[in-house]
């Protein structure tokens, strides 16, 4: 099996304000239905004390719901970065997990022998795109050395003449990130006293183990010795979806799943294969 097609990602970066915060998943919504074979990252977005949030919990959860309930997003299609480990999640992580899952998909997270494109648009409010398509650049700048080409997009952000003009704060932070030695400049920042880096590797294939863990025996190892094909990671990482989102995976979920790929990759997966998929899924999880 070999993926012949671009890959098209959706993030819904959240906002602690519910009508704010409802406008991104809106806005991803149309672009979801629009295209149906992009994928929607429903972003961690924890508020950290003594931020309050109109949600209890990480706000990927509530995107989740949303998405499903009231816009029809199959939960197959929504990732759950609200799983990733940390203790508060927020623009500038988000936009690490979002690199991670959007190379876990497009290249395993190590060199691909052929080439790729990606199209990644982050969801989020206009006066904030310049910032959040500034910041997910950066850290997807790692998967041009795996092979990955992807242009990273916030199709609704307002241009630099108009936040220098009405949201000067916008400004003094994107100027901030990009100054010499700043985050966009060594890919670094310190999390809860932990130096991270939008460059290692190693956390990113560790922090996705972990977020897999509470459903599949998945390790480190498993990343590093290619235990899935290309198609078969993508079948199993549409399969976490549909698990984390709803608590239930029959293996009649994962036979829609390889349909969906099908039917929205240009791939051909033999009844071989689906059986082949399915065993690697169902072992994964005892």
């Amino acid at each position: 099996m070999s993926m012949k097609s671009n890959l098209h990602f959706v993030s819904v970066e959240g906002n602690w304000d519910r009508s704010i915060h409802d406008k991104r998943i809106e806005h991803a919504a149309k672009i979801l239905n629009e295209n149906k074979s992009s994928l929607v990252i429903a972003s961690g977005t924890y508020a950290p004390s003594p931020y309050l949030s109109f949600f209890r919990g990480q706000l990927g959860e509530y995107t989740k719901e949303i998405l499903v309930n009231k816009y029809n997003i199959s939960a197959m299609r929504i990732f759950p970065a609200y799983l990733f480990p940390y203790k508060s999640s927020y623009t500038i992580i988000d936009a690490f997990t979002n690199a991670v899952l959007i190379g876990w998909v497009s290249c395993g997270l190590k060199k691909r022998n052929d080439k790729i494109c990606v199209l990644f648009e982050p969801s989020t409010s206009a006066f904030h795109g310049l910032r959040v398509e500034t910041l997910n650049k950066r850290a997807c700048k790692y998967l041009y050395d795996l092979g990955v080409t992807i242009e990273v997009v916030c199709s609704n952000k307002l241009l630099y003449e108009t936040l220098k003009e009405e949201f000067q704060g916008e400004i003094s932070r994107i100027s901030e990130m990009k100054s010499k030695g700043a985050l966009i400049d060594s890919g670094t920042w310190f999390d809860n006293g932990r130096k991270r880096s939008y460059d290692d590797l190693f956390s990113m294939k560790n922090d996705l183990a972990l977020a897999l863990k509470p459903f599949f025996n998945f390790t480190l190892s498993h990343i590093d010795t290619c235990l899935l094909s290309e198609s078969e990671r993508l079948v199993f990482t549409l399969s976490w979806n549909k698990l984390a989102n709803t608590n239930v995976l029959l293996n009649k979920d994962i036979e829609d799943i390889c349909l969906y790929v099908e039917s929205n990759f240009n791939i051909d997966i033999s009844d071989d294969e689906i059986f082949s998929v399915k065993k690697i899924i169902n072992e994964l999880r005892d």
